[in-house]
């Protein structure tokens, strides 16, 4: 428990008075001072007795978005604390999260004053395990204060506890026999009525188009068949964001106006296409996916939700592409364009052996797995690439190069004024179809 300012002064005062009253040998200087102690004690006793009625009235309801996870997943978690709050008494509450978690955004704490009935605090927030293994919420921090007296409990027995979320491991790369994910994708989109031909034809399900049933088929096997059209479409782009990370420096400015040619072209996708696609990322995390949303209001909502600097679990740290390490030891193995050289031939010797242990050790990694089988499910046919390009870009090397090798046209946006020469973003280098500047 600590004393309040006010309480401190009494207490000196009350120390003054006994003390004068020591030294004066006055029985009323004594007396006086012993009221205020006693006056003290009954406010503390008042105070201790309101706390622990508070304490008792204490009710938790915790629940998780998901109960297992991957290392560096984002879930959501709801919180109901209810809590009768004393009179003349202000109390604060707290949640005490399992470590090796992060808090991505959500309130985690909240006060409330004197109140007749019971008090609810309902808070939802986003964490990201950083660690793997099994975490406990260990329960709440309860904080009560009044003008004389403040005091703090840590609730953690059962009825505060819980749930328990299991956290999976998740590696950086793939075990060495699995592919890369990006195979083949069927990129004819259905149409009701309006196609080049019929496609297949298949059993009627409850809610199909009745305009689409062939009765013909249907005569012949006594059961209802439907056709099912291929058409040519118009398909909406894919929309890649990715988010800056938040234990790094990113110009803020910049990146707000960079949500808002986000949130241009999730419009412009909607209105023109009917529906848009959005894939979130933070270096090779990939946080969320809005998949053929058709309520543009909706897909804004989840933007303003998901697009703030995050925490990142795993990083790439420039890592080198395979591809672009074969291509370093076929030039060094080339000596048309070198003169003859003892030295220079020992030294690009040394560089090719290094260049050839670092492709022998190096894997897949998981991120490139993750976005091939994204790429793979979803039906578009280019990408829209918003990202700040503040620190290491290696994943965003890897993520055109997956797209390249779907056959997307890739557009980068960058921030404008970004000098492409001394940074690697070119069009050359990352193999972009454009690169425009968003402003």
């Amino acid at each position: 428990m600590r004393l309040k300012r006010c309480t401190q002064g009494i207490a000196l005062l009350v120390i003054l008075l006994f003390a004068c009253a020591l030294i004066l040998d006055d029985l009323a200087i004594l007396l006086a001072g012993s009221t205020l102690l006693a006056g003290l004690f009954g406010l503390w006793y008042s105070f201790d007795r309101r706390f622990r009625q508070a304490v008792v009235s204490v009710r938790v309801a915790r629940s998780l978005e998901r109960a297992v996870v991957r290392t560096g997943t984002t879930l959501r978690v709801k919180t109901a604390i209810t809590l009768q709050v004393p009179a003349h008494m202000q109390v604060s509450v707290s949640e005490i999260l399992p470590s090796g978690v992060v808090v991505q955004d959500g309130e985690i704490n909240a006060s409330s004053g004197t109140s007749a009935l019971p008090v609810t605090w309902k808070f939802a927030y986003r964490i990201t395990p950083v660690v793997h293994g099994t975490m406990q919420f260990s329960g709440i921090t309860l904080v009560a204060q009044d003008t004389f007296f403040e005091t703090s409990i840590v609730l953690s027995a059962e009825p505060f506890r819980g749930p328990v979320l299991s956290v999976q491991p998740r590696g950086l790369f793939e075990p060495s026999g699995r592919g890369s994910g990006a195979g083949n994708r069927e990129i004819e989109k259905m149409a009701v009525l309006s196609a080049l031909g019929v496609r297949s034809l298949r059993e009627y399900y409850a809610g199909d188009d009745l305009r689409r049933v062939d009765w013909k088929m249907t005569a012949k096997h006594n059961k209802l068949f439907v056709r099912e059209y291929a058409g040519i479409v118009n398909l909406p782009p894919l929309i890649i964001v990715d988010l800056p990370w938040r234990g790094a420096l990113y110009p803020g400015d910049e990146f707000a106006r960079m949500v808002a040619a986000v949130a241009g072209q999730v419009e412009h996708s909607t209105t023109m296409n009917h529906y848009s696609t959005v894939l979130l990322i933070s270096g090779p995390n990939i946080l969320h996916v809005i998949v053929e949303e058709k309520d543009l209001q909706r897909s804004l909502s989840e933007l303003r939700e998901w697009m703030h600097p995050v925490e990142r679990s795993a990083h790439f740290y420039r890592m080198t592409d395979r591809s672009d390490l074969r291509r370093r030891i076929r030039a060094l193995e080339d000596p048309s364009d070198r003169t003859p050289d003892p030295s220079l031939e020992k030294f690009l010797g040394s560089l090719k052996r290094q260049y050839l242990t670092s492709l022998e050790a190096q894997q897949t990694p998981a991120f490139n797995s993750q976005i091939g089988r994204t790429f793979s499910t979803l039906t578009v046919d280019e990408v829209y690439l918003f990202s700040l390009f503040t620190g290491d870009a290696s994943h965003l090397h890897q993520l055109i190069r997956q797209a390249k090798t779907m056959n997307l046209r890739v557009h980068v946006r960058v921030p404008k004024g970004l000098d492409l020469v001394s940074f690697p973003v070119s069009t050359g280098l990352l193999g972009a179809d454009t690169v425009e500047a968003f402003a």
